[in-house]
């Protein structure tokens, strides 16, 4: 059962702290910018990525859809929003889908279908310790070791579920 990332475009970027900035100033540079990033994880990863923009314009009875680095990249249908597409696209995967945004309609919406779910921001930073091409050195495993035999009072924050299942396919790729 092959796991479906998708992502809604323009919540991630504006999000994010990469990207936001440059997206303001210039939009079509920062989206390929975005774009450039994650196809560095599907690279990485092999894991099938969906990238879903609002298309503002055309009146298409289809999603446009194309291949970029690795990533399907979709714009919405006309008369439709990127999240009306994620939604549907969530009910059609359900329990194979990871949904990346930070909208709470479709965290509630892809909660509902069963997917697992993961904030914007959540996302981008689990991304950027996959991402970054520095080899741990021994120091950081002997410090690491350290806080895990660490003695701590009280239960320790835990995830929701949702957030749990997609934290754990990410945190695989560190």
């Amino acid at each position: 059962m092959a796991t479906l990332w998708i992502i809604d475009a323009y919540n991630f970027i504006r999000q994010s702290r990469r990207f936001s900035e440059l997206e303001a100033h210039d939009g079509p540079r920062g989206r390929r910018a975005a774009l450039e990033w994650l196809g560095k994880f599907t690279a990485k990863t092999g894991e099938r990525v969906s990238v879903v923009f609002d298309a503002y314009s055309g009146l298409h009875d289809k999603m446009l859809e194309e291949r970029y680095r690795g990533l399907t990249v979709f714009s919405s249908r006309g008369g439709y929003t990127a999240d009306e597409e994620i939604i549907a696209m969530v009910k059609q995967n359900r329990e194979r889908a990871v949904v990346i945004s930070s909208d709470r309609a479709i965290l509630e919406a892809a909660i509902k279908a069963g997917a697992s779910i993961l904030k914007s921001d959540e996302f981008e930073r689990e991304l950027a310790k996959i991402l970054q091409e520095e080899p741990s050195d021994k120091g950081d495993e002997e410090i690491q070791a350290r806080a895990r035999r660490r003695r701590t009072k009280g239960r320790a924050f835990q995830p929701p579920k949702e957030k749990k299942k997609a934290l754990a396919l990410l945190r695989k790729y560190q």
